[in-house]
């Protein structure tokens, strides 16, 4: 686990934002680990140490949804905005224009090999307006200290009734209200800017997308079993993965 700011309660934060009609809690962050070590060092919230490098078979198995979804599409220009190692795009057929951008340079260098990639913040990136026919943004927007702005500029530079496929977690899903501040995708780092289901629906709605579909995986994915259901009952560990966690939405870009 890792110290969460003083006096922090999450289902009170939560609380505070349906009521004030915001769209994310601001959540500050001290002794964040660099980019770099994100990828290659780092240690999940059951204190267990990763090395992303490792994990693209079962990253690739958990988003197939989303890659089904893309195959299904006419290919044009995508852009995977927070592309990590470039395994989303790796697995974008070749007749997709593929392009991401990444702030690790050790994850950018690496995803070079899939795609054209800029290693630079996205509010940094030059691109074109009305240019891609989809952007994604798989658990990035959390990262982010300004969610608005990068949403802004993603639909920007999306075409008129391009799509944009934005994935985040829910921190007033069922599992964060039953174990509070022992939710599990609190204790995260670089989680800094906290959604819930509610101001997710809102915010895309009031920037003018369209949601056609949310998923939210779980029952698809190997964290469905019977040693996650059994830690539900224990509140005062970390909790387990569970429906509802994460939420993804599938949205079109109004026309202009």
């Amino acid at each position: 686990m890792i110290d969460l700011p003083k006096k922090f309660n999450l289902c009170t934060e939560m609380r505070k934002l349906y009521l004030s009609n915001d769209y994310y809690v601001s959540i500050s962050r001290e002794n964040e680990s660099s980019e770099d070590n994100y990828w290659s060092n780092s240690i999940d919230p059951d204190g267990n140490k990763r090395n992303r490098i490792d994990e693209k078979e079962q990253y690739l198995s958990d988003i197939t949804t989303e890659l089904n979804y893309i195959k299904q599409l006419k290919p044009g220009k995508i852009l995977d905005i927070g592309c990590g190692l470039g395994w989303l795009l790796s697995a974008v057929e070749e007749d997709w224009k593929k392009h991401g951008v990444e702030i690790s340079k050790y994850a950018s260098e690496y995803a070079a090999q899939y795609a054209d990639i800029k290693n630079e913040h996205f509010l940094n990136a030059d691109y074109e307006s009305n240019f891609f026919d989809l952007i994604v943004m798989h658990h990035v927007i959390e990262h982010t200290q300004d969610p608005i702005k990068n949403l802004k500029k993603a639909i920007k530079i999306l075409k008129d009734n391009g799509i944009i496929i934005i994935a985040t977690p829910d921190f007033d899903s069922g599992c964060a209200r039953h174990f509070g501040n022992n939710y599990r995708l609190l204790h995260d780092s670089t989680h800094i800017s906290l959604f819930s289901n509610d101001s997710m629906h809102r915010m895309l709605r009031d920037h003018s997308l369209v949601i056609d579909y949310v998923d939210y995986p779980y029952f698809n994915t190997k964290y469905f079993n019977q040693d996650s259901l059994n830690r539900l009952f224990n509140v005062k560990e970390i909790s387990p993965a569970f429906y509802g966690n994460f939420m993804t939405f599938y949205c079109r870009k109004n026309k202009s």
